[in-house]
């Protein structure tokens, strides 16, 4: 507990002989097992910490009587004897409340098991070991909050917070409840470890120092600044439990059973599937990984703060709220592009280097082959297809055949009806999907092969030039075709002035440069235009299917994976992303003096020369060295759309060149520059628009005027988006001259991915309430992702082994799970101790404004502790031995439970519901811990061991179970599910009535009964077969939507209300039931509707369900 134990053993160090009078120790008078009296303990206090003996154990008071003290010691007492020394420490047993307390397996006093197992090399604890509850040499990234030196700070108060996994992104760091004060210092953001200081306080002259970590009595609860009434559902994804007898965020339930009763497999869901945790991803990256400020600015991510906004892909900020880090394999992901070139450089390609939980986001076009061949005289006529399935790995695509033998689907003709029929089922869309970095080499060949990531357009639109306009009196309507203007300089401008080269016999451009010359007051000067040559390409290939071991349909098809492991090679990923052109290497650029001269033209060309002082301030002309280059500025590429369109209208004018197809069509745009600044602009400009871009280089290259050029660069731009920068072109040879409207969407890039040695990772948190996707500076589209969980402690491995999908993302429930165990070999004193300790980290988690469970399995355990202390205490004992305050002690435990506002600024509410499952003997409810605890709890599970025989699960006895919080939930049902309360009353007086029918049934048989009892009893039978019982071990059945669950209970209610309708209409259900059983089939399959599919989809189901529903009945009465 607050690391109990490691607070007590530094508190009993901190303690000597020569330090404490001797009137402040005792004497041991008497041991039994665990339980220690001591003598001469005049002034120690109840629940106080104590030395026992000489080897320091730790022990708590826990009666007085006299100068007596009865001790319970949490350690082995072997060893120890009467007149052995006993100190008092003026201490209370607490724990240790900070990071690190997630994914973590303590004993009852809060000691972590798998650094003692880890320090002792035994599963068992030895006696005297030391380990704090907290590892005090893992550093966290500690965020200031809001606080400053001078501030007031209370108790409650949030004055940080911490990244500590992927499931609780936002740990807060709190001042202790009791404390308060002015702050005279605060530790800036950095790295930390818990028991560092970060903040200083005083208070009536007196400073304190406080780290990341408090400890706190844990038999003492947390205060709160008020209790709520609890008003929101737990809920735990099991039908019967949601719909019949639901819990509140902030209640008490009990869980009765036997043993095999399923107690466990309950426990097991409420931790994967319950409401009880906000669920946010991080994105996780290599240092010096620069990202896409909301500002459009770049930075590398590990120096990005909490507070700051990332771009995200609408164009949008995404505020960071976390910074995690971390340590791990890390994966390089490679574009595959023609940017690779002899020259060497590869700038312009997207690749990044990521952790191994990193999400790729991934979209595969679809692609459906028909191939016919034969095979041992056979003919068949194969489909082939990519589909997204479930996985080990999660959801991914997989490439399917499915093929169809001629012969036996009745040949040719009737073959190609069913190949037509089936193709009209596959979605011709696109996949998109996601896939860890480390499971991304288990895919297939042609999964990776036509997967690619995405380059995402830049939608925000910052009014960069219109503001520079301003600047200069200009008004923001002619900032486009100042945009022309720029990238028509960048192209043929000369570097020192105003002044451009362009063909005299370009008339168009002449007319369009004295048009918006008007403007700016610009000069004007002509030179000889260039001849530029370009070439086109395609590739593709089509593969025969092969039939494998696949699985024979009920249809007569077989379908079988239709992929092979090997990797995709370079080529081939480029010549899936290369289309359109590709610019001839041989292009050159001439950068042309002006053809004015004299000394008053140049004057007039440099000085008040608006143009001239945009080329400066613009950025599209830099200083490198003693001389100026040309330029385009990464900004420009979040500039207005329309500038930044007209910008490469005005580029392509200059030096571009506009290749058409036959018919007219425009194929690509390519230009060619010098300048390594303008191709790099130009990459990220066209990218931002979600023009597709390549690159080719040429060494050595000379221009028109046999100026010799290290390096020329080639840009091809093509893409449907490129129409929309066409359009400006003043020569009509590159003008789109296209009203064909375009989506602006992402430009796809082909990649191989290489594993790397271990390294740092950093990354930032979203909120969950966004996509969770945010563009680095390439402008690639990225997911957030997670981090991998701690190695656990071998004594519990099938807890940590077990999974939560959380917003469609699979992730160990430890992330989010503290576990507080007893082990066979610890003394009883601590087993029950154990409780609470589990109870004070709920409250700590509650007071961070979370919603918490605590699962206690079992609290008979607990009871039996507190039975085998009360025995050796020589107290009364009451039913079974259990001592008389039983009940007492369980409502003390119970009424921590609730909603509450916690202390402190910022408000925030948060919960803690306390689930315990008690094991009576024999599964006898009348058990003593049993009967205490259902007076207490408000919700009542009972567990029934036929059901759990018959392998029904969860297996809730629905006639002994009930629920105390149905009214509480009245509001929370009116607002988003009014029918709710009506359809669970009718469902309970279908199964109690059908209850009291089985027992008529029993004695007079079924045939004696009337027909409207008849459906009463088939119905409940429904019911309990398809609504009550879940396959935990499916996807549609695993966890039930409480929209699912609702619309279920209306197709089943909706059921018996139209046979019920149909028989007082003088139908006979015997035949009625036999004409309606489509629908009775219908409505027993409802189960298998994938919650994955979305709310919205599966109402429509339902819907559609219920109308045809009432048709057949109407049909079969008629």
């Amino acid at each position: 507990m607050a690391g109990a134990l490691e607070n007590a053993r530094k508190e009993i160090k901190r303690i000597s002989l020569e330090d404490h009078a001797e009137s402040e120790y005792g004497a041991i008078y008497s041991v039994s097992g665990p339980v220690i009296v001591a003598e001469n303990m005049i002034g120690c206090a109840m629940y106080e910490l104590v030395k026992v003996g000489h080897d320091n154990l730790v022990g708590e008071v826990i009666r007085i009587d006299g100068d007596k003290a009865t001790i319970q010691v949490y350690e082995e007492t072997a060893g120890v004897t009467v007149g052995d020394p006993v100190l008092r420490t003026g201490k209370p047993l607490s724990v240790e409340l900070g990071p690190g307390l997630m994914e973590t397996i303590y004993d009852g006093i809060q000691r972590p098991l798998k650094a003692i197992k880890d320090k002792s090399q035994s599963i068992y604890i030895p006696r005297g070991i030391d380990a704090p509850a907290l590892d005090r040499k893992v550093t966290w990234h500690f965020n200031p909050g809001k606080y400053q030196v001078g501030d007031h700070i209370s108790g409650g108060d949030i004055f940080g917070s911490i990244y500590e996994n992927s499931l609780l992104e936002d740990h807060k760091i709190l001042l202790p409840p009791r404390a308060r004060g002015t702050i005279t210092w605060i530790a800036p953001a950095g790295e930390y470890t818990v028991d560092e200081k970060i903040l200083e306080v005083e208070f009536d002259g007196k400073t304190s120092d406080y780290s990341m970590y408090h400890t706190w009595p844990v038999r003492v609860p947390r205060p709160v600044a008020e209790k709520l009434s609890a008003d929101h559902p737990l809920l735990t994804g099991q039908r019967v439990l949601d719909a019949l007898f639901p819990c509140v965020q902030g209640g008490t339930t009990c869980i009765p059973g036997a043993f095999g009763c399923g107690k466990t497999v309950i426990s097991q869901s409420l931790s994967k599937y319950s409401n009880s945790d906000t669920i946010i991803y991080v994105g996780c990256f290599a240092k010096g990984t620069q990202v896409m400020m909301a500002d459009g600015s770049d930075k590398s991510i590990e120096e990005i703060q909490i507070g700051e906004q990332v771009m995200g892909k609408d164009g949008n900020p995404r505020t960071v709220i976390a910074l995690p880090r971390g340590k791990e394999t890390m994966y390089e992901v490679c574009h595959i592009t023609p940017h690779r070139t002899t020259s060497g450089e590869n700038f312009g390609v997207m690749d990044y280097v990521c952790s191994g939980n990193h999400k790729l986001v991934l979209r595969t076009p679809q692609n459906v082959t028909l191939t016919t061949h034969e095979l041992d005289g056979q003919t068949y006529t194969n489909v082939s297809y990519f589909a997204l399935e479930e996985s080990a790995y999660g959801q991914i695509v997989k490439k399917k055949t499915k093929s169809y033998q001629h012969q036996r689907h009745g040949g040719k003709q009737e073959t190609e009806k069913k190949v037509n029929e089936f193709l009209a089922t596959i979605n011709p869309d696109s996949i998109e999907w996601d896939v860890e970095a480390k499971d991304y080499k288990k895919l297939g060949y042609d999964v990776k092969k036509s997967s690619h990531q995405m380059i995402n357009p830049v939608f925000k639109e910052s009014g960069n030039l219109i503001a520079k306009l301003n600047e200069l009196g200009f008004s923001k309507e002619i900032a486009p075709q100042m945009g022309w203007l720029l990238g028509f300089w960048v192209g043929n401008g000369s570097i020192t002035t105003s002044s451009f080269s362009i063909d005299s016999l370009d008339t168009q451009l002449l007319d369009r440069i004295t048009e918006y010359g008007k403007l700016f007051a610009l000069t004007t000067t002509s030179a000889t235009n260039h001849c530029r040559n370009y070439s086109g390409s395609g590739n593709q290939d089509i593969e025969l299917s092969k039939i494998n071991n696949g699985k024979v349909e009920t249809d007569g098809t077989i379908t079988f994976d239709d992929d092979t492991e090997r990797e995709p090679s370079e080529q081939e990923l480029i010549d899936m992303e290369s289309s359109g052109c590709k610019a001839s290497s041989e292009m050159t650029v001439a950068l042309g003096a002006p053809l004015v001269r004299g000394n008053a033209i140049r004057q007039l060309l440099t000085e008040n020369n608006v143009f001239l002082k945009l080329i400066e301030s613009f950025g599209v002309r830099k200083e490198n060295g003693s001389e100026y280059v040309k330029a385009i500025p990464m900004h420009l590429s979040y500039d207005d759309i329309e500038v930044r369109e007209q910008f490469i209208a005005g580029l392509v004018d200059s030096i571009g060149h506009v290749k058409r197809t036959s018919n007219g069509t425009i194929e690509c745009a390519a230009i060619s520059t010098a300048y390594k600044s303008v191709s790099e602009g130009l990459i990220r400009l066209a990218r931002s628009l979600g023009i597709k871009v390549s690159v080719t280089t040429k060494r050595e290259c000379l221009d028109k005027h046999n100026v010799k050029h290290q390096i020329c660069y080639s840009i091809c731009l093509s893409g449907a988006t490129l129409s929309g920068a066409l359009r400006f072109c003043a020569l009509d040879k590159n003008n789109a001259n296209s009203k064909k409207p375009f989506v602006r969407g992402p430009v796809p890039f082909y990649f191989t991915l290489k594993e790397k040695d271990e390294d740092n990772y950093y990354g930032i948190t979203l909120p969950d309430s966004t996509d969770k996707q945010y563009l680095l500076s390439s402008l690639a589209l990225v997911h957030n992702c997670g981090e991998r969980g701690n190695e656990m402690a071998e004594v519990l491995m099938e807890f940590p082994e077990l999974f939560t999908e959380q917003t469609g993302r699979k992730e160990p429930i430890m992330k989010r799970t503290t576990l507080v165990a007893n082990t066979s070999n610890m003394p009883v004193a601590a087993r029950e101790a154990s409780i609470y300790t589990g109870i004070t980290l709920a409250e700590y988690f509650r007071d961070q404004g979370k919603d918490v469970s605590m699962i206690a399995d079992s609290s008979s355990r607990w009871a039996e502790a507190l039975r085998e202390i009360s025995g050796r205490l020589g107290e009364m004992p009451a039913d079974q031995g259990f001592p008389a305050y039983l009940g007492a002690k369980l409502a003390s435990f119970y009424e921590r439970a609730g909603k509450a506002v916690a202390l402190g600024s910022p408000d925030r509410i948060g919960s803690v519901s306390i689930v315990a499952a008690v094991s009576p003997a024999g599964g006898d409810f009348s058990d003593p811990v049993t009967t205490a605890t259902l007076g207490i709890t408000q919700v009542f599970w009972g567990l029934d061991k036929k059901l759990a025989q018959r392998k029904h699960f969860p297996s809730i006895n629905t006639s002994v179970s009930y629920s105390k919080y149905t009214n509480v939930l009245s509001k929370y049902y009116d607002s988003n599910y009014p029918e709710f309360p009506v359809l669970r009353d009718r469902m309970k007086e279908i199964l109690s009535n059908a209850e009291e029918l089985e027992q008529v049934v029993q004695l007079v048989g079924k045939s004696a009964l009337s027909d409207s009892d008849k459906i009463t009893l088939d119905v409940a039978n429904l019911i309990k077969e398809d609504f009550l019982q879940q396959n935990g071990y499916s996807t549609y059945d695993a966890f039930c939507p409480i929209w699912k669950t609702f619309d279920m209970m209306r197709s089943f209610v909706a059921y018996n209300d139209e046979a019920q309708k149909a028989i007082a209409a003088g139908a006979n259900w015997s035949k009625l039931s036999e004409a309606t059983n489509d629908v009775k089939h219908a409505v027993s399959s409802s189960k298998f509707f994938e919650p994955s599919r979305g709310e919205e989809e599966i109402h429509g189901e339902f819907e559609k369900l219920l109308n045809n529903m009432q048709e057949r009945f109407a049909e079969s009465t008629d």
